[in-house]
C-alpha cells in the first residue's frame, strides 16, 4: 500500500504539532531540507544561517480552517562573488515566496470565483470553511492569464453592431450574428 501524507506536504516538510482551536486547526510544520540552492548563482549550500516562521492559510480540513506555522531555514550562500549572502529554502510547488496562502488554497478560491463570482463566492467559501472576501476572489480571477482569442476567419458587418453603443441601431440584424464574444474579440481595445 502506498504511503500518503496527511496534508500532502511536499518533500522536505515535516508536521511537528497539530492543535485544534475554536477557529480551526493550527499545524506547525518544519522544513527539513538539508541544502538549498541560491536563486541568483544556483550554488547549493548546507550552511544554516537562521530560522524564521511563516504563517500560511491552507485548504480547509473537514470544514475547519487550517493555518500552517511553517518554520523555514535560511542558508548562507558560500559563493564569494554572489551578491545574495542569505537565502531561504523555497517550496515552489507548495507556496510562492512572500505569499500568505498556499498555492492549492489560491486555486480553490479561484475555482470558487470562476463558478460564482464575488458575493456568491464569499457565501459558498464560508460554507466550505474558507475565509475570504469578494475582493480577494475577484483579484484571483483577474490574475488569471488571458486566453488567446484565436484567428478571426470571417468578420461580418453585424459583428460591429454587437457593441453596447450600437445595439439599439441594429434591430434588424440577425440574432445569430450578435454574439458578444465575436464582437469583443474583433474590436480594438
Amino acid at each position: 500500500m502506498k504511503e500518503t501524507s496527511l496534508l500532502s506536504l511536499p518533500e522536505g516538510m515535516l508536521i511537528d504539532q497539530i492543535q485544534i482551536t475554536e477557529n480551526g486547526l493550527v499545524i506547525e510544520v518544519v522544513a527539513t531540507t538539508p541544502t538549498s540552492c541560491c536563486p541568483l548563482c544556483s550554488e547549493p549550500s548546507s550552511s544554516i544561517h537562521c530560522h524564521y516562521r511563516r504563517v500560511l492559510r491552507d485548504v480547509p480540513c473537514a470544514g475547519r480552517r487550517v493555518q500552517l506555522f511553517l518554520t523555514v531555514r535560511k542558508f548562507s550562500c558560500r559563493n564569494p562573488y554572489c551578491s545574495r549572502k542569505v537565502e531561504a529554502s523555497r517550496f515552489p510547488d507548495f507556496v510562492e515566496p512572500w505569499a500568505r496562502m498556499t498555492i492549492r488554497h489560491c486555486q480553490q478560491i479561484t475555482s470558487i470565483g470562476l463558478a460564482t463570482c464575488g458575493k456568491g463566492g464569499v457565501r459558498l467559501a464560508a460554507r466550505l470553511g474558507i475565509q475570504t472576501t469578494r475582493q480577494t476572489i475577484l483579484r484571483r480571477i483577474m490574475a488569471l492569464p488571458d486566453s488567446s482569442a484565436g484567428v478571426i476567419l470571417f468578420l461580418g458587418i453585424d459583428d460591429f453592431c454587437a457593441t453596447r453603443s450600437y445595439m439599439r441601431s441594429c434591430k434588424g440584424s440577425r440574432k445569430e450574428d450578435l454574439t458578444w464574444s465575436s464582437a469583443s474579440s474583433a474590436l480594438p481595445g
